[in-house]
């Protein structure tokens, strides 16, 4: 539980209509922050498989240059989970008409996290392999980094990227012996997004602690990662 987080966090608690849209889509399971106002739906939004044209468009209609940079930094064998949680986002975010932010991380691969409204998509924070990305207001930034600390070498960047409009390299950063923090585009973006996201303690291996969230309603998906924390058991 500690090391992997996924879902889209709200501000205001999700309409009817709206849930019954995802419920058809994806499944959900709803859960309300303890004390906080905010509401977090967990997804089951499934891992596409390597090339997956369909979830490529749909994902490269939102943000083209992101989507584009994501392709030209993997590998044949990249199934580009984020793209998949970056099309849900956009989906909760129009169907419940309301600004949500939406993740999906774990401790080796995974950092990517949304911020995205009914009228497309605000920011973007990922991390691709020694590669961090940001995307907003249109343009991509995209920072190399290496790992001090494991004296890896720095990443070369592939001068295909310069093809793509609206792209920004900047010099490589070396990180400290610490090396890449745990979930940091999530825990970065959830500050930004509402304070009291702090509650589920993303950032930190004491992920979800038991009483930080409430199970409000559960369709069409049966279990989820925060389940624990909510003290909930699993639906049979």
């Amino acid at each position: 539980m500690g090391y992997r987080v996924q879902g889209v966090l709200l501000r205001a608690m999700p309409d009817a209509a709206g849930l019954t849209a995802l419920e058809r889509a994806y499944g959900y399971r709803l859960f309300e922050l303890a004390g906080r106002e905010l509401w977090l739906l967990d997804l089951g939004v499934p891992e596409p498989k390597s090339g997956d044209r369909a979830v490529i468009r749909a994902a490269r209609m939102l943000a083209p240059g992101y989507v584009d940079a994501l392709r030209v930094l993997g590998s044949e064998e990249e199934t580009f989970e984020q793209l998949g949680w970056l099309v849900a986002t956009a989906a909760a975010a129009r169907q419940m008409r309301q600004p949500v932010l939406g993740f999906v991380s774990d401790d080796t691969l995974l950092d990517f996290a949304a911020v995205i409204t009914a009228e497309g998509v605000g920011v973007i924070g990922d991390k691709l392999g020694q590669y961090l990305l940001r995307w907003e207001a249109g343009a991509l930034a995209i920072q190399p980094f290496t790992n001090g600390g494991n004296h890896h070498e720095p990443p070369i960047a592939p001068e295909e990227l310069a093809l793509i409009p609206a792209v920004t390299l900047l010099d490589t950063e070396m990180l400290g012996s610490g090396g890449y923090p745990l979930h940091g585009n999530v825990a970065a973006e959830m500050r930004g997004f509402a304070d009291g996201a702090a509650g589920l303690g993303v950032g930190t291996y004491n992920v979800g602690p038991v009483g930080s969230l409430r199970l409000v309603e559960a369709k069409g998906l049966d279990h989820s990662l925060w389940d624990r924390a909510a003290a909930a058991a699993r639906s049979r």
